[in-house]
């Protein structure tokens, strides 16, 4: 019997264009909106200050996005009114993490889960997984089986797995830090191994949120051989999954550049926040000037965006088309079954 993924195609046609590209908004962060509030408020901050800031972000730039990316902390239960996009993808983990000399070890938000996020009205469950393939192996268990257990959970709700994935600094590395930013001297083989080992069909992922397999400095000028090479074996290790593409912070220029590679090798779109919107906190706590950076340039580089998406990304109409074909419909209709 044919295995239907109605309920999951449903979902992710509604976080497309209607070229079907991926064109999203990430409010989700967490740490990286606790630095900036701190930084200009002698290193504290609020929950109604953060709550604000994500607000800003939605009400001004969310009319230029296909879906919203958001966290149940603070954009589900305070922002959905001022979201101008159609499709909502929600986040899973928690941002906090343990960490060991060698490796790290995700966890779900407390008292959330996928059904959860199926019931909120969710179009996505959206997981980060930090992952290192040189990991210890107490590590590398972990994360395999948590990302595993959420996609059977997925699986079992009929609503779609974005599933993130970084490489991450050991403890005893020299650029160790616990912030959300790109691992500085990341190894492209380590991107490139994460992937191949999450495309598996056991982790039932339906769209990959995905890194530069390169340092972003590698973006800045003259694209070598060895950088559209990795790009490449990136694209080839997701399986023909569709995937996107995650600006870690990176500055603009180089992650636009980072969007031509990767759109140059099948990637549908992308996923972003902060290289869209931090500049405009540049000038956090006027809120005036704040409002009118997320207005201009903010909005500027989101259009530029979203016409390279246009004209470059991997359109997924005959990913739908395939996945929303039906053999034989009136024999369908009569036993409705085979759905997943």
């Amino acid at each position: 019997m044919t295995n239907h993924k109605l309920g999951k195609l449903n979902h992710l046609k509604k976080l497309c264009t209607d070229n079907n590209h991926f064109q999203m908004l990430a409010v989700d962060q967490r740490p990286p909106i606790f630095n900036l509030i701190s930084d200009a408020n002698n290193g504290q901050y609020t929950y109604q200050q953060v709550v604000e800031c994500k607000k800003l972000i939605t009400t001004h730039l969310s009319q230029q996005a296909t879906a919203i990316l958001m966290d149940p902390h603070y954009s589900l239960s305070n922002l959905l009114s001022f979201n101008k996009s159609k499709g909502l993808v929600i986040t899973l983990e928690e941002h906090n993490f343990k960490e060991t000399n060698k490796g790290r070890y995700s966890e779900n938000i407390n008292n959330w889960s996928v059904e959860k996020i199926k019931k909120a009205g969710g179009d996505a469950v959206k997981v980060l997984a930090w992952y290192r393939p040189d990991a210890e192996i107490e590590s590398i268990e972990h994360q395999r089986n948590y990302v595993q257990t959420i996609g059977e959970e997925c699986e079992k709700y009929s609503i779609p797995f974005l599933l993130e994935l970084l490489v991450y600094p050991f403890q005893n590395d020299e650029n160790h830090t616990t912030e959300y930013v790109e691992q500085k001297q990341k190894k492209t083989q380590h991107v490139i191994d994460s992937v191949l080992e999450f495309a598996k069909d056991k982790y039932k992922v339906d769209i990959f949120k995905l890194e530069s397999p390169v340092d972003s400095s590698q973006l800045k000028d003259e694209i070598t051989p060895e950088t559209e090479d990795a790009f490449k074996k990136l694209a080839n290790a997701t399986n023909n999954k569709p995937w996107v593409v995650l600006s870690s912070g990176m500055d603009k220029d180089s992650f636009y550049k980072c969007l031509e590679l990767a759109y140059k090798n099948g990637a549908s779109g992308y996923l972003a926040g902060r290289t869209i919107w931090l500049d405009a906190f540049n000038k956090y706590p006027n809120i005036e000037l704040v409002e009118k950076g997320l207005k201009t340039d903010s909005v500027s580089y989101v259009k530029k965006l979203n016409d390279l998406t246009s004209k470059n990304a991997l359109s997924l109409q005959n990913y739908f088309d395939n996945g929303f074909k039906i053999d034989s419909p009136e024999q369908f209709t009569k036993e409705f079954g085979g759905f997943e």
